[in-house]
């Protein structure tokens, strides 16, 4: 029973995405139906699965492969923090890309693509060894590819080429940092503490340890938008907003920021990170990368773009967390995890349904559209709001454990990093916030409805909207998000 439901989790999307693939394209309501019952399963499964890990049970599934690796599959907290992030933003986002996309041509492509992209998300969750990881990191990138030029333009297409260029590229570093791993160490199973066999390994070969340690990084960070690896994370914004939201919040870019939190902690472990100072210039490199993408957010005049510079910076803040000695950013990285991706998928979403219902797309657009849809842009400024981290918003606990965590390790620097990170959000969000409130302006489009969109494109943002809110709430009671991160970090020192 408990083999079936790890694998049921895994393959449920990927059953769908064959169903999907052999609908005819006019069969809405089939489609629709088969999205959205695969989304629906997957919840159940992880409401078993994180009941059967509370009380402490343990999941792990092995298959030979190859000769030096196993495809391996387990259920730890870290891997089901992950898989329930992605799964419920995954449901709302099926409901709002089955709303975005009505009436369009070649939705039955999208949503066998969509379907094989969530299987791969799932299956970097519940990978056991760097091995299967690699393969769903991989798989993810092929899947991704249609979904970023689903539109077939010129401009979407000259995205997808770089997308794949730099993707690729990564994963050939990654690729080749992972034989290298399998030949020397001959282990690459995830433990909570370090994989013991590549711990000893590494502290009797501390630079050839570091060199695989840092093109494992690299591999992962291409994903992950590090700079200057970022380049095809802004191009990659001409996708559709739902794609545009799962890159950002859900799938690829968070696919970066969980590998990275194998490697440091579940792969090297931490002891061994700080033993051989490797956190140490990455943590700069992450610093960089916040300042970076908030200053270059404040002056793009495109939404979406000034929203993608954005993601840029906020990534950093979970592998600055990552990076940094200690439990407490540890625990402001993950929860800055899953803060982000609920409060990105919102404005994104938030966005979309700007460009669908008005036709815009630049900050200057956005003028008076407040008064025209009050509750998507009650959504977008309180998603604004938690990502500038003011208090009562789920991005005020997750600065708050960054800060600490970065004051309890010695790294001042990081502290005004993040103070600097938090005026320059301000300053490329709030003017959005105020103009679509307070400002006059005319619109492209108009429409003859008392609704302010499609239901389903309204209903997600406004879910996640209230959840920026419902999370910083949650740590007032015994349902609080910390503790579960308290319970990924109990084994790390």
């Amino acid at each position: 029973m408990d083999q079936f439901m790890v694998l049921s989790l895994l393959f449920s999307s990927f059953v769908a995405s064959l169903v999907i693939a052999f609908l005819k394209e006019e069969w809405y309501t089939l489609r629709t139906l088969v999205n959205i019952s695969a989304a629906v399963y997957k919840l159940f499964v992880i409401a078993y699965l994180l009941l059967a890990v509370y009380q402490g049970r343990v999941f792990e599934i092995s298959y030979p492969m190859v000769s030096f690796a196993d495809f391996h599959l387990k259920i730890d907290p870290l891997g089901l923090l992950f898989v329930s992030l992605s799964s419920f933003l995954w449901l709302l986002t099926t409901f709002y890309a089955v709303g975005y996309l009505e009436g369009s041509p070649n939705r039955r492509r999208f949503f066998t693509f969509f379907n094989l992209a969530v299987t791969s998300t799932m299956g970097i969750a519940l990978a056991g060894n760097l091995f299967t990881f690699f393969l769903f990191y991989e798989l993810l990138t092929l899947s991704t590819y249609p979904l970023v030029v689903h539109r077939g333009t010129k401009k979407a297409l000259s995205a997808g080429g770089v997308y794949l260029l730099y993707t690729f590229l990564g994963g050939s570093l990654f690729l080749i940092c992972v034989v290298i791993l399998y030949v020397l160490v001959g282990d690459g199973n995830f433990s909570v503490d370090g994989n013991t066999q590549l711990k000893a390994w590494a502290m009797a070969n501390p630079h050839l340890a570091s060199l695989l340690f840092y093109g494992l990084f690299f591999g992962m960070a291409v994903k992950a938008a590090v700079f200057p690896l970022h380049g095809w994370l802004t191009r990659a914004m001409v996708a559709p907003a739902p794609v545009s939201a799962l890159l950002h919040a859900v799938a690829v870019v968070k696919a970066g920021a969980f590998g990275v939190a194998r490697l440091v902690y579940d792969l090297y472990g931490a002891e061994t990170v700080d033993a051989l100072n490797l956190w140490q210039p990455l943590a700069y490199l992450a610093g960089f990368t916040i300042v970076f993408g908030s200053f270059m957010a404040v002056f793009q005049k495109e939404l979406k773009k000034r929203l993608a510079y954005s993601t840029i910076s906020h990534l950093s803040y979970i592998l600055l967390g990552l990076l940094i000695p200690g439990p407490i950013a540890t625990m402001g990285a993950l929860l800055h995890l899953v803060n982000h991706g609920v409060m990105k998928i919102t404005l994104f979403m938030c966005v979309g349904n700007y460009s669908e219902t008005y036709g815009i797309h630049k900050v200057e657009e956005v003028k008076g559209i407040g008064k025209k849809m009050p509750l998507t842009t009650l959504a977008i400024t309180i998603a604004s709001l938690g990502l500038i981290g003011l208090p009562f918003t789920a991005g005020y606990i997750t600065k708050e454990y960054l800060q600490k965590g970065a004051q309890i390790a010695g790294v001042e620097w990081a502290v005004y990093v993040l103070y600097a990170s938090s005026l320059l959000s301000a300053l490329y969000l709030l003017p959005i916030v105020f103009s679509a409130w307070f400002g006059r302006g005319e619109f492209k489009k108009e429409r003859n409805t008392n609704l302010e969109t499609n239901p389903l494109m309204l209903l997600p943002p406004l879910i996640t909207g209230l959840l920026t809110v419902l999370i910083w709430l949650s740590t007032k009671t015994p349902i609080n998000p910390i503790l579960w991160t308290e319970l990924i970090v109990k084994g790390y020192p």
